[in-house]
């Protein structure tokens, strides 16, 4: 997991047999993805995100924002007798990661192990998480935005690939961006955000160097390295944020990320929905209002495509 190298290098490093070295890897999976899980990515309280939206609010200009979402391809070798259900549209074999990322570049909510043909909107309608939302049992009540007697829901944030919906902001269409300076300003304000969740990715395949390559476990096997990479990220992250001196976190900012692995899923967003279009507008008013309005954005949307 941390250095992706191949049972065969192992098996000459440590003089234990690939089989061996096989029920070693799925054993201590297994234990970390079970003791882990409950103490690095518990499900997050109504007190916990409305914390969360305060900390995009001060980091990252969003209000109300409680998560940004994304998913990403985690290629793997092709599992026996499974025909196209890992093929994606990249053209390699693959599980997807989808994950809901806090202004602090942690996981809140990771789901884990959907077929590589799927699209981040379908694997999202299907999930628990989303359950919970249409039950109306995990956002907090409305809030006012900062500055302002305008009350809105709490939203994720994501990108093309996920309806639009209530508690969904997606950007506005590059045509609508182009011909509205208002809604370009909107995708920059949301693509900030959403930022957070590349930030995470790309720090998780830097420091778990295993997904530079293609993963040759099983898929349950595999769905248990990811989940535990996804708790240990978490952990390091914790430590980073105490600002101690040692928190054993070593990230290169001119190193590239993986050209073949964690990659991007497609961009097929669905249907939207009547309410998600009006909280959508009224992001868009409040983020080209005094009350909302950051000093940079003008020059950072003009002459832009977002």
């Amino acid at each position: 997991m941390a250095t992706g190298e191949s049972f065969r290098s192992l098996a000459f490093a440590f003089r234990i047999s690939q089989s061996y070295i096989t029920r070693i890897i799925q054993l201590v999976l297994k234990s970390l993805s079970s003791r882990l899980t409950g103490k690095l990515l518990k499900p997050p309280s109504p007190e916990d995100l409305i914390r969360i939206a305060g900390e995009y609010w001060d980091r990252w200009n969003f209000p109300n924002c409680v998560g940004a979402i994304d998913g990403k391809h985690i290629r793997i070798f092709c599992p026996g007798k499974s025909g196209s259900l890992f093929f994606n549209y990249k053209d390699y074999f693959s599980i997807v990661l989808l994950a809901i990322v806090d202004a602090n570049c942690k996981f809140i909510y990771v789901d884990i192990g959907s077929y590589g043909k799927e699209g981040d909107s379908g694997i999202f309608g299907k999930s628990s998480l989303n359950q919970l939302i249409k039950q109306k049992e995990y956002f907090p009540p409305e809030k006012k935005l900062p500055n302002s007697e305008i009350s809105l829901p709490f939203v994720h944030v994501g990108d093309e690939a996920f309806r639009l919906e209530t508690h969904m902001m997606r950007p506005y269409t590059r045509g609508e961006a182009r011909n509205d300076n208002k809604k370009n300003i909107f995708n920059y304000r949301l693509s900030r955000a959403r930022r957070t969740t590349e930030n995470s990715f790309g720090l998780l395949s830097q420091v778990f160097r295993g997904f530079y390559t293609p993963i040759s476990l099983k898929t349950e096997t595999t769905d248990q390295l990811v989940l535990s990479a996804c708790c240990l990220h978490n952990l390091l992250r914790d430590r980073y944020l105490e600002n101690v001196p040692n928190y054993y976190y070593n990230y290169d900012p001119n190193e590239p990320q993986p050209l073949k692995n964690m990659m991007s899923l497609a961009k097929s967003g669905g249907y939207a929905n009547f309410e998600g279009f009006l909280v959508r507008d009224e992001f868009k008013n409040f983020f080209n209002s005094e009350q909302g309005a950051v000093s940079w954005q003008d020059s950072r949307t003009q002459g832009t495509d977002i």
